[in-house]
């Protein structure tokens, strides 16, 4: 276990921030939660109003007494009330179960109303409760009619005492409270139960659902993954940055961008001068599995650190299909067709690069979109530019198309000294990221390493991150997925 000087372990780390993977998925989806609830709240509303039969009730108070004679309500020291507590509970099982009493009641209902019922119907519209620290018995009658409610109620007063008696000779039962017919249906909070157990079951079933989505989704959660699931070196994990304008380039030379951002650059710049100096590597292709993970702001960020370290470096758009480095940096890149000119015969090498003395690098761009760019990289010129170029150059950082979405980037990378693979957090599959470093394999091109894109950090991070509202991270995607590549009438005539 490596040491932490927070004096936590990384499985706790990581169970933690585990634990706000799901929460982070849930937030950023409030509002579906918010529908289904309400949905099914509203649905738990009709329900309870469309199945809504009034009920009417009577009552009955009675008080029981641990003597036959004397006093009932006064006079009773506190061990005939403890006594007459005991009773009454007795006294409450009899009302309700006794079958002789209820056929009774039943008789009387049917004389009364006219309404025939069993007396396992009268055990069921009545309700018996000792009133706590009491010998007070309280009886509820509940119908669907009023005057059968108040016709049960009654026939219990008129044949409860005989029963009473026979059970308990030496005590007494009173009634005290005579029962009531009902004016009105009673308090219906059914409407009120049903729409908040639909609101909450709707939120629970929602959540439910968003967390077996987190847990199926075998996606890299931290910068550890990339060496402990793709068996693949770390270059640099990429902290998310904040920014007001989501379309302003997030770039090292922006001091906004904050210190850490600009040192991790420095940091995987000293990794690749380091292989390059080793394995005497000058051209590197920047690519990732899907779009959106950020490969152009890696690349071109990379790019102006190794300038900024004093070293001629060429930044090429070789994303042919979707060019993106010009928008990066804020550059117009124009009707230049950098590579494919190139190969296509069109130009030289010397008049397609171009120097920015802002960034202080040489730029090959593309502005143009070019549907057939694997059968022109496929072309031998590539291997040939290539080869001049390194000759004029320290540094070659190639902008390449997603490498899980099409074969453009594997044609590149079999010109190239080594792949640099952007991998964003929580994006692309480690199945789907495995694939895509098995095809780049074909090219027997060496992956020097992964940069683990606008990662968000452990728990704390994350939770301050969120504190501020909106953010914008970066690796903006330009629609690749299905809508990859342009129809030829928004392509380049050929």
């Amino acid at each position: 276990m490596e040491y932490n000087p927070r004096g936590h372990s990384d499985t706790e780390e990581n169970s933690v921030d585990s634990i706000f993977n799901y929460v982070s998925y849930v937030l950023k989806r409030w509002w579906i939660v918010v529908i289904v609830a309400v949905v099914c709240a509203a649905i738990g509303f009709a329900y309870a109003k469309l199945s809504y039969v009034p009920k009417y009730s009577s009552n009955i108070k009675f008080v029981a007494n641990n003597r036959s004679e004397g006093t009932i309500i006064t006079g009773q020291s506190s061990s005939d009330l403890m006594a007459g507590g005991t009773l009454a509970n007795n006294y409450r099982y009899l009302l309700t179960t006794t079958r002789g009493l209820l056929q009774l009641v039943a008789d009387d209902v049917y004389s009364a109303t006219g309404y025939r019922m069993t007396y396992r119907q009268i055990a069921e519209c009545i309700k018996a409760n000792v009133i706590t620290d009491t010998s007070w018995v309280d009886l509820t009658v509940t119908t669907n009619d009023p005057d059968v409610s108040y016709a049960i109620a009654v026939a219990y007063t008129n044949h409860y005492d005989d029963f009473a008696q026979d059970a308990f000779p030496a005590t007494t039962l009173k009634v005290v409270d005579k029962p009531y017919k009902a004016d009105r249906p009673d308090s219906d909070r059914t409407k009120l139960l049903y729409t908040a157990a639909g609101l909450l079951l709707g939120a629970f079933i929602t959540i439910a659902v968003f967390c077996l989505i987190v847990a199926a989704k075998d996606t890299l959660k931290s910068s550890d993954d990339i060496n402990k699931r793709l068996d693949l070196k770390l270059l640099g994990s990429v902290g998310k940055v904040s920014k007001k304008n989501s379309k302003m380039p997030i770039l090292i030379t922006d001091k906004n961008t904050g210190f850490s951002f600009v040192e991790t650059f420095k940091l995987i710049r000293t990794k690749v001068e380091s292989f390059s100096a080793k394995e005497n590597a000058k051209t590197f292709v920047v690519t990732s599995t899907l779009e959106d993970e950020g490969k152009t702001t890696i690349s071109c960020n990379l790019a102006i650190a190794l300038a900024k370290n004093g070293k001629s470096v060429l930044l090429i758009d070789g994303d042919l299909r979707k060019p993106a480095v010009s928008s990066t940096l804020g550059i117009p890149a124009g009707g230049e067709n950098g590579l494919y000119g190139i190969i296509k015969g069109d130009k030289s090498a010397a008049d397609t690069v171009r120097y920015s003395e802002k960034y202080n690098l040489f730029l090959m761009l593309n502005g143009d979109n070019i549907p057939d760019a694997a059968e022109v990289l496929s072309d031998d010129k590539l291997g040939v530019t290539l080869s001049e170029l390194e000759k004029e150059f320290d540094y070659i950082i190639i902008d390449s198309a997603p490498a899980g979405v099409i074969a453009d980037t594997a044609i590149l990378a079999a010109e190239a000294d080594a792949i640099i693979l952007v991998v964003r957090e929580d994006t692309a599959s480690v199945r789907r990221i495995r694939r895509t470093v098995e095809d780049l394999g074909t090219s027997n091109t060496e992956i020097v390493g992964c940069v683990y894109n606008i990662a968000e950090g452990n728990f704390t991070n994350r939770i301050k991150a969120y504190r501020g509202g909106k953010k914008y991270g970066y690796g903006y995607g330009y629609g690749y997925g299905y809508g990859y590549g342009q129809s030829k009438k928004n392509s380049k005539k050929k």
